[in-house]
């Protein structure tokens, strides 16, 4: 498979050693069948002193070293070229996630995704620890006891070199059978995989809503998919192992029925070569069967290979950057801008500006818009038409590092990692605790802080496991305090949020706008009551901008802003 074979090509280095090691390996077979043939030879035959055997003694045991040390770093190189690969393909698709757009992100599964950088990936290991090191050595150790067999009785060379393509032969029919067997099981694992993650991470929705039961039989129908699939390519392989075993004690034993003839009836063969060539035969054949063990294995990687292949060969429009430096709080223009989601909807074309310093916000009904357009103002999405620029000129031609340091972008469900407090609140940052106690009293989280039974210290879990929708959000707005960005978006920050943890997160925002440019996507009044600058967004368009009291007659505003208090 190409995308294999040029992964192969960047560790040409340990492809080399690994061919090197399998000559040292057919050498000490070779060195090992001599020793072994001299010493009976010597003994039983000649009828020789046994000190004459001493010599062959030495040799048989510096071939026994020679060919244990040579198998264990053959498995070491193996490990290694396995585990760089896997290094180097996570990478890629850290790398490639990293530059496709947040709308694109939405469309996978999280658990998906987590199967497939873990456990997708770790499926191509034995392709490179096993399957390569044996290709390598299938190729050179059985051609080094060919030479060998030809040098001494040439027709036991033919008989080998007839009855080998046999196994390749049996390779290439049960690949037939299984690549496409393997590549449905290892599709179901992912599936299945995913669709487990995800069912854990929803576990208590499922429960209030009285769904356990139906994910469950949802689940158990998927598990007995994956085993049916599974034990579909183990009948194959067992099968073809079968044969594959057969096929090798044929050709020893067609081997061994020449030779007798030879010797017994034609009596054209002494002893010694005789017993080199049954000396050499299995371990021949030997090779050949260890390539059919390694090949079932290599064969499930191609399967994991595929999936990798396609997922990075996603389309991704990464965004376009330059190496100008950027100012702090530059002022944002879009110009006839526009995104067009893959078979869906199509987002502007915008125009507008936004002034250093302001309060801006979009709002509209949900799935209208506007978290697209937020992610297109912040850089995380590529336009697909017009243009975006900073400071009057176009993104492209500014430092993304410039970008990124002054801007933070607090989301609907800010995501915590597993690690402490301090650890979630500095992301990377080198601060004192007292800036970190600064920002938590600016989000109003000390009081909570002081709850908490190692402070800073407290370890928090997984997706911030044990905290309140709330308290995400105040700790995603402690990270921007501690930050100081001149530039920050906010999606849906009140949205699901109790009235006293929200009067304390428009605190906390309040607090923000006094140092940097805010921009709110929402849909509730709360959020956009302090706004300079309203956009009504409808079905991907501005249709209403302006100061809120020039939007107080607008439908939708007069909507969101009824009952409500200044």
């Amino acid at each position: 498979m190409p995308f294999l074979q040029h992964l192969i090509r960047v560790n040409k280095s340990k492809i080399i050693i690994l061919f090197f090691l399998s000559l040292f390996l057919g050498g000490s077979i070779l060195l090992q069948g001599i020793s072994i043939v001299e010493i009976v030879n010597l003994v039983f035959i000649e009828k020789a002193a046994f000190s004459n055997t001493y010599i062959f003694f030495l040799f048989f045991l510096l071939a026994i070293i020679v060919r244990l040390t040579s198998q264990f770093t053959m498995g070491r190189v193996g490990g290694l070229l396995a585990a760089g690969v896997k290094v180097s393909i996570r990478e890629q698709l850290m790398q490639h996630w990293s530059l496709i757009s947040m709308e694109k992100h939405v469309s996978f599964q999280t658990g998906e995704k987590v199967t497939l950088l873990v456990d997708t990936v770790d499926q191509l290991e034995s392709y490179y620890r096993e399957y390569i090191p044996q290709v390598i050595k299938t190729v050179v150790v059985p051609i080094m006891i060919l030479i060998a067999v030809f040098i001494v009785h040439p027709n036991s060379g033919w008989i080998m070199l007839i009855t080998a393509p046999f196994v390749p032969i049996t390779y290439i029919i049960v690949g037939m059978q299984t690549k496409k067997k393997s590549e449905e099981q290892l599709d179901a694992l992912n599936r299945f995989s995913g669709k487990f993650l995800d069912l854990l991470q929803g576990i208590q929705t499922i429960r209030l809503f009285g769904q356990s039961k139906q994910q469950e039989n949802i689940l158990a129908e998927s598990n007995e998919g994956f085993m049916s699939r599974t034990l579909s390519v183990l009948k194959i392989a067992f099968a073809s192992t079968l044969f594959i075993e057969l096929i090798a004690t044929l050709g020893i034993g067609i081997v061994a029925l020449e030779i007798g003839f030879q010797m017994i009836v034609f009596k054209t063969l002494t002893f010694a070569p005789a017993f080199f060539i049954l000396t050499l035969a299995p371990e021949y054949y030997n090779s050949l069967k260890e390539l059919g063990a390694a090949f079932h294995t290599g064969r499930g990687s191609l399967g994991a290979a595929a999936l990798i292949e396609e997922q990075l060969q996603e389309v991704k429009k990464p965004v376009q950057w330059g190496n100008q430096k950027l100012t702090n709080q530059p002022e944002i223009t879009v110009d006839n801008a526009s995104f067009k989601y893959a078979n869906g909807p199509t987002i502007g074309p915008l125009s507008f500006t936004i002034h250093p310093g302001q309060t801006v916000a979009f709002i509209g009904q949900t799935g209208h818009g506007k978290t697209t357009i937020l992610n297109l103002l912040s850089s995380l999405t590529e336009l697909d038409k017009g243009e975006l620029f900073l400071n009057n000129k176009l993104r492209n031609t500014y430092c993304a590092d410039d970008w990124y340091a002054q801007t933070s972008y607090i989301s609907q469900h800010p995501y915590i990692f597993s690690g402490t407090l301090r650890e979630n609140i500095c992301m990377g940052l080198e601060v004192s605790d007292e800036e970190i106690f600064a920002a938590l009293q600016k989000s109003y989280l000390l009081d909570w802080l002081t709850t908490l039974p190692e402070g800073l210290d407290t370890a928090l879990g997984e997706g911030g496991l044990g905290l309140s929708g709330g308290e995400k959000q105040r700790v995603a707005i402690a990270r921007a305090f501690l930050k100081n960005p001149s530039i920050v978006f906010f999606d849906e920050p009140t949205a699901g949020l109790d009235v006293v943890t929200e009067r304390l997160l428009i605190k906390s925002i309040k607090t923000l706008r006094e140092t940097a440019t805010v921009i709110i996507a929402a849909h509730q009044y709360e959020s956009i009551r302090f706004a300079d600058v309203i956009y009504i967004v409808e079905g991907g368009q501005i249709i209403a901008s302006g100061a809120p009291e020039l939007l107080k007659n607008h439908p939708f505003y007069k909507k969101i802003t009824a009952g409500r208090k200044e």
